[in-house]
């Protein structure tokens, strides 16, 4: 099912949007309202179910109770993984916008760099061409089109492995990076950074768990970001406080742009 934040008929650019693992288009719909609200003029918000059925997701229980069925992005088994391209190629005809962006939550997250990470890679079946990604509360390692290309269900070796195997495949796309400093996931999301390229990525970390964030002025922050990714330029810092990152790579230590937002 796919669910748009507004009329589809409306000459917007389009952001595609990936819910976390265990909800739903529907779901996702409603954790971004405040968002969509300060983007209205800028984006129209384009959902799409994952295409595997699941149980709830952490902290969708109980307010989303009997909103089932639940979904997630991978097939626990890996043989069915390809059933994502046709999905989202569908979704993105069918609209017939033009879609600037992909925004991902939690595993959605996951799913949103890997097909950027495909894109810089000019696959000859490539169907979209996205000019920014927003990953929220993203956890790790990313996710592709295909079982082939990342693996599906990452042990703490896995993930070791998937560094070793593919740190030379930075994504150079611009990128936000949106992590909650109680996020019980922030070090999934710290990890799925190291997958971007420092000079193109901007970190945001808000006061708050594995959600949007709530606070309007939050909001309104990270809507000025995207429109400013969007629009191809950084704007000055403003109240924001920029701080440098330091993480560990390997042996490589990066810089990249931190903003750290006070509630």
């Amino acid at each position: 099912m796919t669910f748009h934040s507004v009329d589809p008929r409306a000459d917007l650019p389009c952001l595609l949007c990936l819910h976390g693992g265990g909800t739903s288009a529907f779901i996702f719909n409603i954790q971004t309202r405040r968002l969509q609200r300060a983007l209205a003029k800028h984006f129209r918000f384009v959902f799409v179910d994952a295409p595997f059925e699941c149980p709830a997701g952490p902290g969708v229980l109980p307010f989303f109770e009997g909103m089932g069925p639940y979904r997630r992005w991978i097939d626990e088994n890996g043989s069915d993984q390809d059933k994502v391209r046709p999905l989202l190629r569908k979704t993105m005809a069918e609209d017939g916008g033009k879609f600037v962006g992909v925004l991902g939550f939690s595993q959605g997250a996951r799913l949103a760099l890997g097909l950027l990470r495909e894109q810089e890679e000019k696959r000859p079946d490539a169907f979209y061409e996205f000019g920014f990604g927003v990953f929220v509360c993203g956890t790790y390692p990313p996710l592709g089109l295909s079982s082939a290309l990342f693996p599906v269900t990452p042990t703490a070796q896995l993930e070791s492995q998937y560094w070793e195997r593919s740190h030379k495949d930075i994504l150079n796309i611009p990128s936000i990076h949106v992590m909650g400093d109680k996020d019980p996931f922030l070090h999934k999301s710290r990890l799925l950074l190291q997958c971007s390229e420092p000079s193109s990525a901007t970190v945001m970390q808000f006061n708050m768990g594995h959600h949007f964030p709530v606070p309007p002025a939050d909001t309104q922050r990270l809507a000025n970001r995207i429109i400013a990714l969007h629009e191809g330029y950084q704007p000055e810092l403003g109240i924001e406080q920029a701080e440098s990152l330091e993480l560990v790579k390997g042996q490589e230590q990066v810089q990249v742009t931190e903003i750290s937002v006070q509630a």
